[in-house]
């Protein structure tokens, strides 16, 4: 039975995914490494609200990505692809590549850093939902708003500052638009105001020895999948100020026919998506269980009935 996996972004993060982050990472010995590059995870005063934070929330969300890779990866058949939407395609990279936690940790951390570096003002997302390309075109033109994220025909992903995305919000009401909602990320990624980022965050990554990929990665940028470390890399960089085509990456996954879709989480919104356009898809995402026991056992259920 082979798999396909999904790494999430941020925005679906909360107070239990800190706990389970720092039991799985006195598991796999890594708490010096966190206390290194993400020392705010052991405040005792940490709040929800903290968790959102770009600077926080990306080396945050990787981390417990990887923990659960690590817990998970050898109890799978085969793994024929990665994915990863936005931050998640980094995670992807490194769990691929298989290079060390700490490395990883400070290619999230350097992110993170320069994502929040590149905006001075309030900025971030919004999710729309309800009108096509054409007419939500033109309202970003008229508000200075970019398109971050394809969902799909009808389900976009929009970055700006605050006051800009406000005003965008009052004319999708105005034209009946049937969602517009913020989203929890404080910075408009994947659009031009990333732009002063990319540079620094080349000479980060090509300061970095990769590996060759273990596994496929079907990238954001169009769904085309990547076998060669190189191509992967610069894909990565490429997107942080250019909108994700994850609408082609949706329907590339499903083309490469996977027995089961696991999404690794924060969240499950990716398996939903999924699910919604190929309702015959056997998919799943680690937050739909309440411990990884529960997981694992599903896991191995499905598998020894393949076999």
């Amino acid at each position: 039975m082979n798999f396909a996996i999904l790494f999430s972004g941020q925005g679906l993060q909360n107070l239990s995914h800190v706990q389970q982050l720092k039991d799985l990472a006195t598991e796999f010995n890594v708490n010096s490494q966190l206390t290194q590059y993400l020392p705010t995870l052991f405040n005792p005063n940490l709040s929800e609200a903290d968790l959102y934070s770009n600077d926080f929330a990306q080396p945050f969300i990787f981390a417990l990505q990887w923990c659960r890779w690590q817990k998970l990866k050898h109890k799978l058949d085969e793994i024929i692809s990665f994915s990863g939407y936005s931050l998640g395609e980094l995670s992807a990279l490194i769990c691929s590549t298989d290079i060390s936690f700490e490395q990883g940790l400070y290619l999230a951390q350097q992110r993170g850093m320069l994502m929040s570096e590149a905006v001075q003002e309030p900025s971030g997302l919004l999710a729309v939902q309800g009108i096509n390309w054409n007419g939500l075109e033109l309202l970003l033109a008229k508000t200075v708003t970019e398109l971050s994220i394809k969902i799909s025909d009808s389900h976009f992903i929009i970055g700006g500052l605050e006051a800009n995305l406000q005003q965008l919000t009052q004319q999708l009401e105005q034209v009946g638009t049937r969602s517009a909602k913020r989203l929890n990320v404080s910075i408009p990624s994947h659009t031009s105001l990333m732009d002063c980022a990319v540079a620094p965050y080349r000479q980060v990554m090509l300061q970095h020895q990769f590996n060759r990929l273990g596994t496929p990665i079907i990238g954001g940028s169009g769904g085309h999948k990547y076998y060669k470390t190189s191509d992967a890399v610069e894909a990565l960089i490429d997107q942080m100020n250019h909108a994700i085509d994850w609408d082609s990456c949706l329907t590339a996954i499903q083309e490469n026919q996977p027995d089961i879709v696991l999404e690794i989480g924060t969240g499950n919104a990716l398996s939903k998506m999924l699910l919604e356009r190929y309702p015959h898809l056997n998919i799943r995402a680690i937050d739909d269980f309440k411990t990884f026991q529960g997981l694992e056992l599903w896991i191995e259920k499905q598998q020894n009935t393949d076999s």
